[in-house]
């Protein structure tokens, strides 16, 4: 039986990094400055993680009892994430076991952590990652089938002509067989652009002279948003100050505030989003 190796740990975290970064968190993975990987670090503990990946936080960012996760790591030495970005950038060819689990954490590696890894042997590793990959090939088989039910719908429902509807028919052929009946009907759109309060996705090559182009995000795309806030805002989770709801940042005219149902980056001016505090809701809003 061939154990694990530290080694190992490393290339298939990297590996899992290099599928990762084209995947949900992309806006975050694709150039993973250390403010990057800080904010995904909060969008992932906003979204909830479990006991191992708390302890694994824990053990990086040192946490303690005296304050909430988020706002521990919200004033985190974001420096400190500097060779978890070199190393992801290819910039340095290794790094600390610690650091490799909290990238496990960021791109939903597993096994992990380092020691549980070190634990197995790669018959098991290698036997997860095939069963992964079908899981994968699954999903997306089952995608299509959601696809063509929808459009068959569609068809049906704007009582579209027999010909035309046995014309459709053989494209979920091609689809099947890697072209897809989306891009056969639309455009691929691989990239986001801000509009108003929210992105929308778009297609790179027609938008990249004309708007400030993001990395494809599905979480950002549908969650993402751009709110107005006033004296009946809920600012905090069963208000406690330490669980914020909104999150603010300077306008790219810098003359006002603007408020966020998300924490990351603004997406006009680049900067870190700041959780609410009651100063801000004092001076800024209720003033109004």
């Amino acid at each position: 039986m061939n154990k694990n190796t530290s080694d190992d740990y490393k290339k298939w975290v990297k590996a899992k990094y290099e599928e990762a970064k084209t995947g949900e968190f992309s806006g975050f993975l694709l150039k993973p400055s250390p403010a990057e990987l800080k904010n995904l670090c909060l969008v992932l503990v906003d979204k909830g993680i479990n006991k191992l990946d708390r302890e694994i936080l824990d053990r990086f960012f040192d946490l303690n009892d005296k304050s909430s996760i988020q706002k521990q790591i919200e004033h985190f030495e974001v420096d400190k994430l500097k060779p978890i970005s070199n190393f992801l950038k290819g910039k340095t060819e290794t790094t600390r076991p610690i650091n490799l689990d909290l990238i496990a954490v960021l791109v939903d590696f597993n096994p992990r952590p380092y020691a549980k890894f070190m634990a197995g042997n790669k018959e098991e590793l290698t036997v997860d990652v095939a069963i992964n990959e079908m899981t994968k090939k699954e999903e997306r088989v089952e995608m299509e089938e959601v696809k063509k039910e929808i459009i068959f719908k569609e068809l049906n429902k704007k009582s579209v002509s027999k010909k035309i509807a046995f014309a459709v028919i053989p494209l979920f052929v091609f689809g099947a067989a890697g072209f897809g009946v989306k891009n056969i009907f639309f455009r691929d759109k691989n990239c986001m652009v801000w509009v108003n309060n929210h992105y929308e996705a778009a297609e790179y090559d027609a938008v990249k002279d004309t708007a400030e182009v993001s990395p494809f995000n599905q979480g950002l795309l549908d969650n993402f948003k751009k709110i107005t806030v006033c004296d009946t805002t809920t600012f905090f989770k069963n208000e406690d100050i330490d669980n914020p709801l909104v999150w603010y940042g300077k306008s790219p005219n810098k003359k006002e505030y603007e408020y966020f149902n998300q924490p990351g980056l603004h997406p006009e001016t680049g900067k870190t989003l700041k959780p609410i505090t009651k100063y801000i809701i004092g001076k800024y809003i209720l003033k109004k």
